[in-house]
């Protein structure tokens, strides 16, 4: 009962453990685990007509609620999530963010020139708010 004379060694053995570290609840942007932020909440009415709106709350359980009236979108739950995760990408915004950046940015993303009504509420991992209502 010989082997054919081949060792066979653990070449994982010596390979350094892999370890994460835990970030405050939500994450951050920049770990990717989170986008900084518990809730978002965007209301943007254009010629005083609702065009988009958003309610995005992970502080007890995951949910987002996303519409696009410019393009007759209507979405919850993962299709909902998916959407607002574009826009979260697209525009980066922190507790140190400049409001007319957020504005510029959200609008930019959105393709919208002009607004009637920009309702937005971002409460931060760190338990700083953010409130812009603008009105035109």
């Amino acid at each position: 009962m010989g082997a054919c004379g081949k060792k066979i060694t653990d070449e994982t053995r010596d390979d350094p453990t892999l370890t994460t570290e835990l970030e405050t609840e939500g994450g951050s942007i920049e770990s990717g685990d989170g986008y900084g932020f518990t809730i978002f909440e965007l209301d943007i009415e254009v010629n005083g007509e609702d065009m988009i709106a958003i309610d995005y709350d992970v502080s007890e359980k995951a949910e987002a609620e996303y519409e696009n009236k410019s393009k007759g979108i209507d979405l919850a739950g993962t299709a909902a999530m998916d959407e607002v995760f574009i826009l979260f990408n697209a525009i980066r915004v922190d507790k140190d963010t400049p409001e007319d950046q957020v504005i510029s940015d959200i609008l930019k993303h959105y393709e919208l020139d002009e607004y009637s009504k920009f309702e937005l509420a971002i409460d931060f991992d760190e338990g700083t708010k953010l409130r812009i209502n603008e009105r035109q």
